[in-house]
C-alpha cells in the first residue's frame, strides 16, 4: 500500500483551480472555514447537510449545500471519480478510482468536534486532502460503525496481490490507516467489520476465478490483523456480503453463507438457493438492516427474502399491482427502509420493522426514459432522499411521503455521496 501525501504547493495550486458551475439554478457560495463558537450551537437542530456530486467522466467533484440547495465548491480532483462514497462518519467523500490504483479524500467540510461537554459544529469549506491511497484495483468499500474496509482486488495479469486497509473518519484527517492486511494472491473480495474481528475473503491461488471461495476471520493486533480461523463450509464464487447484529452471511452461487457470532465465537451453516430459483441465477449482493434477520437479496431474477433465522430463501413479491419492474433501488439513511423506484416513476417504501412489508409509495416522476437509471442518495441526519435523475436533482420527505424540492445541475452527474453531522453526540453534562 503506498499513501501519499499531497506537498503543500500542490495543495495551494489545486486551490486556485476550484471552480464553480455557471447554472442559472445555482448560485457559487464562497465560504471561508469556520468554526461555530457559540456555547448553545449544539442546541440547534442539525443541518441539511452537503452532496457531493462527482462529474461523469471528468475529474470533478461539485459539493451542494443542501439548505438552499447552492453550489458550494468545484473541487478538481486528480482522476474521474469511477466510484464515490461517505466516509463512516460522512465527513469525507472517498473518490474511488478503480482502473487507475488510486482512492482521494475530499473534506466536506461539516463536522463536529468535543469542545468541554459539548460538541461544536464546524462549517468549513470543503477541500481536497492531501490523503491518498495507491493500490491495485480499489473496488469493495464496506463502511460499518465508525469504520470502513477497502478491499483492493489485486490483478490476475500482473499476478499482483489483494489488499484489505481499515479506515475512519480519525485516521483519515490524521493521514494514517487503522490496519493492513497483504493477501498472497489476487481476489474480488470483500470484508466485514466486527469489532476487533474482520471476516474476510480467501481464494486459492491455482482456482480458476478471480472470485473467492472461502471466509476466514481476522483479528485486529495494532495497525495489522492476525488470521484466527478459516471456516470450513465453503462459497463458491462469493460476491456480495452485509450483516445483522447476529449474523454475517456472504452470498455464493449455491446460496448463502450464513456465520452467526456468539462473543469471540464464530460458527458458519449454508442456506441453499431454492429450488425454483432460475438456472444460471445467484444472488450477488445483499443489502438490509442490521435489526433485521432477515436480509434482502438481489439477482438478475429479482429480489428476494433471506431468512437467516429461518434458514430460507424465497423470493420477493414487493409489487403492489401487475407490471410494475424495478428501476432503481435503495434504503433509507438508516436501512430502516428499502426503497424501489418502479417503471411508473413511484418510490416503494418497505419497511425492516414490519418485515419488508410495503408500507407507502411516493409518486416521483410522471415518465422515465426507457434508459433511466436514477440513482437514490439517502440523508443520514434526516428522513430525506435525493434522487438524481438525468441532470435534475429531487428531494423527498419520506416521512411525510412527498417531494419537496428539487434542482438541476449543469453537469453530467455520476455516482454521489452525501456529507455531513449525521447525528449530535450526547451531551455529558
Amino acid at each position: 500500500m503506498k499513501i501519499n501525501s499531497l506537498p503543500n504547493i500542490v495543495l495551494a495550486s489545486a486551490a486556485f483551480l476550484l471552480v464553480g458551475c455557471n447554472s442559472s439554478e445555482t448560485t457559487v457560495v464562497e465560504k471561508e472555514p469556520t468554526v461555530i463558537e457559540d456555547d448553545h450551537a449544539h442546541d440547534e437542530e442539525l443541518g441539511k447537510g452537503r452532496l457531493a456530486i462527482a462529474e461523469s467522466e471528468q475529474a470533478m467533484l461539485h459539493i451542494f449545500d443542501l439548505e438552499d440547495n447552492t453550489l458550494v465548491d468545484s473541487i478538481t480532483l486528480t482522476h474521474p471519480a469511477e466510484y464515490l462514497y461517505a466516509s463512516p462518519e460522512n465527513r469525507y467523500a472517498v473518490a474511488v478510482q478503480r482502473t487507475l490504483d488510486s482512492v482521494e479524500f475530499v473534506d466536506g467540510g461539516l463536522w463536529q468536534e468535543l469542545h468541554g461537554d459539548h460538541y461544536d459544529q464546524h462549517n468549513d469549506a470543503p477541500m481536497l486532502t492531501s490523503f491518498q491511497l495507491h493500490d491495485v484495483k480499489p473496488t469493495h468499500y464496506v463502511p460499518r460503525g465508525d469504520k470502513a474496509a477497502i478491499f483492493f482486488d489485486g490483478n490476475e495479469e500482473t499476478a499482483e496481490s489483494a489488499n484489505l486497509v481499515l479506515l475512519s473518519d480519525e485516521s483519515i484527517a490524521l493521514e494514517k490507516l487503522i490496519a493492513e492486511y497483504h493477501f498472497d494472491t489476487y481476489m474480488h473480495g470483500t470484508a466485514e467489520i466486527r469489532g476487533d474481528f474482520v471476516l474476510t475473503t480467501l481464494r486459492e491461488s491455482d482456482a480458476e476465478t478471480t472470485l473467492p471461495a472461502q471466509v476466514a476471520l481476522l483479528e485486529v493486533h495494532d495497525d495489522h490483523f492476525h488470521q484466527e480461523q478459516v471456516f470450513e463450509t465453503t462459497c463458491p464464487a462469493l460476491h456480495g456480503s452485509f450483516q445483522t447484529e447476529q449474523h454475517i452471511a456472504f452470498a455464493c452461487e449455491d446460496g448463502i453463507l450464513a456465520i452467526e457470532q456468539q462473543g469471540s465465537v464464530f460458527t458458519a451453516h449454508k442456506i441453499a438457493n431454492p429450488t425454483d430459483l432460475p438456472e444460471g441465477v445467484r444472488i450477488g449482493s445483499l443489502k438490509g438492516s442490521e435489526e433485521n434477520e432477515v436480509m434482502i437479496g438481489i439477482s438478475r431474477a429479482g429480489y428476494h427474502l433471506v431468512d437467516l433465522t429461518e434458514k430460507s430463501i424465497t423470493a420477493f413479491n414487493w409489487q403492489a399491482e401487475e407490471g410494475l419492474t424495478s428501476v432503481s433501488y435503495g434504503f433509507d439513511g438508516h436501512n430502516e427502509h428499502m426503497i424501489i423506484l418502479d417503471n411508473t416513476g413511484q418510490l416503494n417504501l418497505f419497511s425492516a420493522e414490519n418485515n419488508w412489508q410495503l408500507e407507502k409509495r411516493i409518486p416521483l416522476f410522471d415518465a422515465l426514459a426507457e434508459d433511466a437509471k436514477p440513482s437514490i442518495i439517502a440523508s443520514k441526519a434526516h428522513e430525506f432522499i435525493y434522487v438524481i435523475n438525468g441532470q435534475e436533482v429531487t428531494t423527498v420527505d419520506l416521512h411525510d411521503g412527498e417531494v419537496i424540492n428539487h434542482f438541476d445541475l449543469n453537469f453530467v452527474p455520476g455516482k454521489a455521496a452525501w456529507l455531513g453531522v449525521a447525528n449530535e453526540e450526547e451531551h455529558q453534562h
